[in-house]
């Protein structure tokens, strides 16, 4: 349908739940702005926080579910049931709770797939958070560590949800499971519910990688050329990886340390190691990186990052 948009976008949900009433109210000012300048449409939201948000904060704009239309306009062609039936857990995303039409569409389309449902203990308006909501796994990991494991161990079943976020906690903790997505256009590869969680950097990446191509093939429009920093290779070992995850350190976040440290020289060097040693801050944090410079790349020893201000450091 070509009166159908895609807005990419944070319906500011992270911001609420940390407190942070300005930046919440400033999103939501966006939106607003947006949707008026498009003449009020109608909102598809696939993401059940997005959904929450809006319904209590946006009562003007009208607002459905992406499973509801699913549920009420049809499957998409080759989304055929599978073969042979297979039982699925269905988790409720916490922000769902109380959206009853939401969960008997998700349950609806699962079926009419060919899957059987085992409902899950505690589901519906009981349902547990996945130990993201409320941004508990930035305030208390080890809490959400043993949240996502308690719910994981509810049910021997391929988990099958309709949050991204929810979907990758649960892989984190190796639980198979899939998104109601996988199961409407790639539900013959079983292998799908055995992926890992997608990275910060990568999950960034894949909504770049989005955005481009729908606006080159729907829109024929292009999206900027890539930064100059972008081209620089990284080269790290898993554990360097994990730890950079943790700490929520995007790849982009180095190579703009190391294009400015590389263009400026504003690097130690570490004589014991031979390493480089540099800083940079792009926007309101600074961000360290332990490197050193290969023919075909940049070897990643360490990062971190901290809001402390480097005089001459900062983005000009």
């Amino acid at each position: 349908d070509s009166r159908v948009g895609l807005m990419l976008g944070c319906c500011g949900a992270p911001a609420y739940w940390a407190g942070q009433t300005a930046l919440f109210e400033a999103t939501l000012d966006v939106w607003r702005e947006n949707l008026r300048a498009m003449g009020n449409p109608t909102l598809i939201l696939p993401c059940s926080s997005c959904y929450q948000v809006f319904k209590s904060s946006l009562p003007d704009v009208e607002l459905v579910s992406l499973w509801e239309i699913y549920a009420q306009r049809g499957l998409p062609a080759g989304a055929a049931p599978i073969t042979e039936a297979r039982t699925v857990a269905i988790h409720d995303p916490c922000t769902a709770r109380y959206a009853r039409d939401v969960q008997d569409s998700v349950r609806g389309l699962v079926q009419r797939l060919g899957y059987r449902v085992d409902e899950l203990p505690r589901s519906r308006e009981r349902t547990t958070c996945c130990g993201y909501g409320g941004l508990m796994w930035l305030a208390n990991r080890d809490l959400a560590q043993k949240v996502v494991q308690r719910r994981v161990e509810e049910s021997a079943a391929d988990y099958v949800t309709y949050c991204a976020t929810c979907r990758d906690f649960f892989a984190s903790q190796g639980k198979r499971a899939l998104h109601l997505l996988d199961l409407i256009y790639d539900h013959e590869d079983e292998t799908r519910a055995a992926r890992r969680s997608p990275g910060y950097s990568e999950r960034r990446a894949n909504r770049a990688r989005l955005k481009r191509r729908l606006l080159e093939t729907i829109w024929g429009e292009a999206m900027h050329g890539p930064q100059p920093h972008e081209s620089i290779r990284l080269i790290m070992a898993d554990d360097v990886r994990q730890r950079l995850e943790a700490r929520l350190i995007l790849d982009e976040d180095i190579q703009r340390v190391i294009a400015y440290a590389e263009r400026t020289g504003r690097r130690l060097v570490n004589r014991e190691t031979g390493h480089f040693l540099a800083y940079f801050k792009p926007h309101s944090v600074t961000f360290w990186v332990d490197y050193l410079p290969q023919d075909d790349g940049f070897v990643i020893f360490n990062a971190y990052s901290h809001r402390m201000d480097v005089p001459g450091s900062s983005q000009p």
